[in-house]
């Protein structure tokens, strides 16, 4: 049998589509692009925006004219939505609405019935790189997010079996571990018994090379207790933060339900910056939220300006079923035109303080994880503060290898430099 996999959406979706390919290689079964002709094709979808459920919908379009005897299984947060909200899909499309997809998917497919599941299940991956899923759902019901609606509350996963899952990983020559949740920062509060900075100081402790990124966090979950203990571990957790701001007036970001205001955030990045003056953060940013004037866009444009992130996502408020902006969106929303032009705006400035925090480390030494190499032995992959650095190699450079590399130039974003001797 030939089965196909395509993720869309959340890294927790790419750590579980990672999952599954290794159970189904468990029993022996063939992976295959999705694009070729599979007798089987999972989509793990999803729903976080309109534009997120039409990608689904192609993708299913896509693996129906693939093969026209093939069956197609749609799991992940579209198929929850679809339970409340019907497409008419091909009779061969078969929902799967599951928020435990993975065991879900194992039961369809009879795996697993000679091994305990609950074993540590590990990647086979081609990257030097693996987002390592430890926590699901959530509790906070932003009045925007459809996700907790459909991923259900916090969920933690077991620490040892996390820890055993990353010595396996370090054995297996993964050296960077992104650790994933659909709201991380929250990992272990379900339970009371472990917190994230626990379990990441118990995976330094039982690893030795694996350097560990946190995928996202949100700004009122992070403590002086998390600072102070974070920026003791050293080079072996990465010096950058994705900290979601959302939106940068206060009017604005009590409607979202965020619970803090633009000085609270404020406060915090200068407290982190005081551990790490260079550390990156990076952000998401909402535009055209309902009620969101002019005005209130130019405080978050001003505030931007200020902060200067490293990196910022910027997204276009899209209304989903069931939250409380949807309700507003008819009465108090932006017109699309105008929604396009914020966005163009914040776009422009993101690129230019990317620019400008990238520029700074001309002169300067990083990490680099190699992530791929070319044909003439040079070879690229990003930093330990997350950015994207080509490697001009006085020897031929390793996959996989983390190597200090003196930075000499930038371009289009990306950062040139030459891997050091003796290294």
């Amino acid at each position: 049998m030939k089965i196909a996999i395509k993720t869309l959406g959340c890294k927790v979706n790419q750590a579980e589509s990672d999952l599954l390919a290794a159970l189904l290689k468990r029993e022996n079964i063939h992976i295959v692009d999705f694009e070729e002709t599979a007798d089987m094709y999972i989509i793990n979808s999803c729903a976080v925006t309109k534009m997120s459920e039409k990608k689904t919908r192609q993708w299913v379009r896509r693996a129906l004219r693939n093969n026209q005897h093939s069956k197609i299984f749609l799991l992940g947060c579209y198929s929850r939505l679809l339970s409340a909200h019907p497409f008419p899909f091909d009779s061969r499309v078969q929902i799967v609405d599951s928020r435990d997809k993975i065991k879900e998917m194992a039961n369809i497919l009879n795996l697993g019935q000679e091994r305990n599941l609950s074993d540590p299940v590990i990647p086979e991956i081609k990257r030097a790189r693996i987002w390592l899923k430890v926590e699901d759902g959530c509790d906070h019901y932003c009045h925007y997010c459809i996700v907790p609606h459909l991923r259900g509350p916090v969920r933690s996963e077991d620490p040892q079996r996390i820890i055993n899952q990353a010595i396996c990983l370090e054995k297996s020559g993964i050296r960077e571990i992104v650790l994933s949740g659909i709201n991380l920062g929250m990992y272990g509060k379900d339970s009371g018994e472990s917190h994230l900075i626990d379990l990441l100081e118990n995976l330094i402790q039982a690893t030795e090379l694996v350097r560990y990124r946190l995928s996202s966090i949100e700004p009122f979950l992070i403590d002086k207790n998390f600072l102070d203990r974070y920026f003791s571990l050293g080079s072996r957790v990465c010096p950058h933060f994705h900290i979601p701001l959302q939106s940068a007036s206060d009017q604005i970001l009590s409607k979202m339900g965020r619970g803090y205001t633009t000085d609270d955030f404020e406060r915090l990045i200068n407290t982190i910056r005081n551990y790490h003056p260079e550390i990156a953060i990076s952000t998401d940013i909402i535009v055209g939220f309902p009620g969101e004037t002019k005005a209130l866009f130019q405080e978050t444009v001003d505030f931007c300006q200020k902060i200067k992130f490293s990196r910022t996502h910027v997204f276009v408020f899209s209304p989903r079923p069931g939250t409380l902006a949807a309700q507003w969106e008819p009465s108090e929303g932006i017109a699309a035109e105008e929604k396009k032009e914020r966005e163009h705006i914040l776009l422009e400035l993101a690129q230019q303080n990317q620019c400008d925090y990238h520029h700074s480390f001309i002169g300067k030494r990083l990490s680099v994880l190699v992530e791929s190499v070319s044909e003439n032995g040079e070879g690229s992959g990003y930093s330990e503060n997350y950015i994207s650095v080509r490697i001009r190699a006085i020897r031929p450079v390793e996959y996989g290898h983390i190597l200090p590399v003196f930075i000499e130039e930038q371009t289009n974003r990306i950062l040139i430099g030459k891997a050091q001797r003796g290294e």
